[in-house]
């Protein structure tokens, strides 16, 4: 067995779900370093919570919070040994595969934020179009015209990263293209649903309104999963052809 003991924090669906993977840090009886390793636990729906495994605070998310971001705290964990994930060799599944699995994860993010864009895309576009100003439509404006073309540009570029990203999962995509995809994305999603709050007016600034939430919402996505920062010394190193060194939070990000 293996006693797991530590907190993390920022965990999304932490409370809801019920299968829990976990990745920590391995050491044998003696106190020496061992590498990491997987584990499984399981929250039975019959039986409740494993003793050890306690659902911490919930955050007060900005925005997002549709799924609960919690702290997990581990007291004493008791792990039965087959409950580590394991290769076919039989040696634990370590840090670098949970590093290859962050890959898919930055490509999912991205899709989302590229999803929530385009719903804020199409609510600016169909309020632009029923809206009138001075006995027209707003959508005659030619300033607000060239907000939306910048939306329809922006959002067209994203999906097509997001597809050249999702296209090279093998089965993990490309580390390079999903860094790329997750920064253009996530920084894009914040651009158009500034912009489509902004032709709403006041009323985007309502909470009688989705423009409002969407605009919170996005705001998420150039932290969660590696910040645009981390992410951006990545795909600089890759540019450059360095091997940049690992760090804490370039590995595992925010969450």
């Amino acid at each position: 067995r293996y006693v797991i003991n530590g907190r993390k924090h920022w965990i999304t669906g932490g409370g809801v779900s019920r299968l829990h993977l976990i990745f920590a840090r391995m050491f044998d009886e003696n106190g020496r370093a061992r590498g990491f390793g997987g584990f499984l636990a399981v929250r039975d729906p019959t039986n409740g919570t494993p003793k050890g495994l306690v659902i911490g605070r919930r955050e007060p998310a900005m925005g997002l919070r549709g799924i609960p971001e919690t702290e997990v705290i581990f007291e004493d964990l008791e792990v039965p040994d087959e409950m580590v994930l394991r290769t076919p060799s039989g040696a634990p599944r370590g840090f670098g595969e949970l590093m290859n699995a962050y890959n898919s994860q930055r490509v999912g993010a991205a899709t989302v934020a590229l999803g929530l864009a385009q719903g804020a895309f199409e609510a600016a576009t169909a309020f632009a179009k029923q809206r009138r100003q001075f006995g027209r439509p707003i959508a005659e404006f030619q300033g607000l015209q060239w907000m939306l073309a910048d939306m329809a540009i922006q959002l067209n570029a994203a999906r097509l990263a997001i597809h050249q990203a999702a296209a090279s999962a093998d089965p993990f995509p490309d580390p390079l293209l999903a860094a790329q995809a997750k920064v253009f994305a996530s920084e894009m999603a914040i651009k158009v649903t500034n912009d489509a709050l902004q032709m709403f007016g006041a009323r985007g600034y309502s909470r009688a309104y989705p423009m409002e939430r969407m605009a919170r919402d996005a705001r998420m996505f150039t932290i969660g999963g590696g910040t645009a920062q981390v992410l951006r010394n990545f795909i600089a190193g890759k540019v450059l052809g360095w091997k940049l060194p690992q760090t804490r939070e370039a590995a595992v990000g925010p969450n």
